[in-house]
């Protein structure tokens, strides 16, 4: 029933389907996709079926269009590299989420991934500021405000000696 202005109307109960359709439900199977391409779109199919990076399906890889030089990104494909990775600046919306991307990203290609905390102050103070990221120190960060790993500009990375700090402090750590 609906009411329309101050009457009180009867709609009509939508269309209950036949019985046999419940029959052919139960009859449905999952077929094999068709080889046979021919009938689709050429474009479509041809720079993906003679691509030479098939063999890399269900890897990460950059996919802007299908470029002739398409990097694949393979798990454990960087186990010999670091990363650090640090805000800088003001706070902004979405910078957990951020961190938390590049951090597993690093992982998955077998990257050491460093926390640089309270940015480039960081980086010149060395020490306990740089500290290695793991998968679970990401985890539940989405949410929070800010920034897990803190935000600091500085003066003395402005400087050449304060930079030269910075550099020894990353080579330190791998």
């Amino acid at each position: 029933m609906a009411q329309i202005g101050t009457e009180v109307v009867d709609r009509p109960l939508p269309e209950q389907p036949a019985d046999d359709t419940e029959a052919h439900e139960e009859d449905d199977t999952i077929g094999e996709l068709p080889t046979d391409l021919s009938g689709i779109n050429a474009d479509i199919t041809s720079s993906t079926a003679n691509s030479p990076f098939n063999k890399f399906r269900g890897s990460i890889c950059a996919t802007e269009g299908y470029e002739k030089n398409l990097h694949v990104l393979a798990k454990n494909q960087y186990t010999d590299r670091a990363m650090g990775i640090f805000t800088s600046g003001g706070d902004a919306q979405g910078m957990n989420p951020a961190v938390r991307a590049i951090v597993r990203m690093g992982i998955y290609l077998g990257c050491k991934v460093y926390f640089i905390h309270e940015g480039y102050q960081g980086l010149v103070d060395g020490g306990n500021s740089i500290r290695q990221a793991t998968w679970a120190s990401v985890s539940g960060i989405l949410d929070d405000g800010g920034t897990i790993i803190g935000s600091a500009r500085c003066k003395d990375f402005r400087e050449k000696p304060g930079r030269l700090r910075a550099a020894k402090n990353l080579i330190d750590h791998g």
